[in-house]
């Protein structure tokens, strides 16, 4: 079967900690449930075990300002200091609650049913995650486009691939959905458009707050930008390979 090239691998993203920043690599293995170590970790409020929701609480807000890393088994946190903290450090608790200004703890999100006689804790996950999570600089430069000030910033919108291609004037992915996709040996099949929250409007390091940005894709593309994909044939994805998408029926 002929597949139709589309872009190139431009970057990869691993975020191990949710709502905070993330990682970018030169590789990674893709596994049926994505990157392995992705949005595995969440911060939650110490006294309520519910996990940050930037989109919805501003007291959430500061966590764009934090950065996530892995480092063996557990993640690491960088503050804006640039101090790194390992979840297995004491000094964590009290950075993050300097940081936030109330309690906040470090849970790993559950996997499944919990085991009640179990001393560890987890944090249930209210939002059902996609394995992977693709974004091209096509539907990046037709947003800064249709934008007033122009400015379209991947951080601000968190996929797992960077694409480059080629494609302009539209939001590229929104053609892919139902189709497959081939980065080197892996194989994922793009199952939907990503549905965008408030999180895109919020102020992270070197981006300000902009309603435009969220305003702008619900009025061109109804709330969409990106896609989301399940991973066919799991393999290696690295940055540079090429990207092919197999011609529709």
């Amino acid at each position: 079967m002929t597949f139709m090239s589309v872009g190139t691998v431009e970057q990869i993203w691993r975020y191990p900690v949710s709502s905070l920043g993330g990682e970018t690599l030169t590789s990674a293995q893709l596994k049926p449930a994505g990157i392995p170590g992705d949005r595995t970790w969440c911060v939650v409020d110490a006294d309520t075990q519910m996990p940050a929701a930037p989109e919805r609480d501003p007291r959430w807000r500061p966590a764009l300002f934090l950065k996530s890393r892995l480092r063996g088994a557990l993640p690491e946190i960088g503050f804006p200091d640039g101090e790194w903290q390992s979840l297995d450090n004491d000094a964590l608790a009290r950075r993050l609650e300097e940081h936030f200004r109330f309690p906040v703890e470090v849970l790993r999100y559950s996997a499944g049913v919990q085991d009640k006689e179990s001393d560890t804790r987890f944090a249930i996950n209210h939002y059902e995650p996609s394995p992977v999570h693709l974004l091209t600089t096509g539907s990046l430069d037709h947003l800064a486009n249709l934008m007033a000030a122009g400015h379209g910033d991947v951080r601000r919108f968190r996929p797992n691939i960077l694409l480059r291609t080629e494609a302009k004037n539209e939001f590229v992915e929104r053609l892919w959905i139902g189709r497959d996709l081939r980065v080197a040996s892996t194989v994922f099949r793009a199952t939907e458009e990503t549905k965008r929250c408030g999180m895109t409007l919020i102020a992270q390091p070197g981006l300000p707050d902009d309603p435009d940005v969220l305003r702008t894709v619900v009025r061109h593309n109804k709330r969409n930008l990106g896609a989301y994909l399940t991973v066919e044939t799991p393999g290696t994805v690295r940055v540079g390979d090429r990207a092919s998408l197999m011609p529709q029926h």
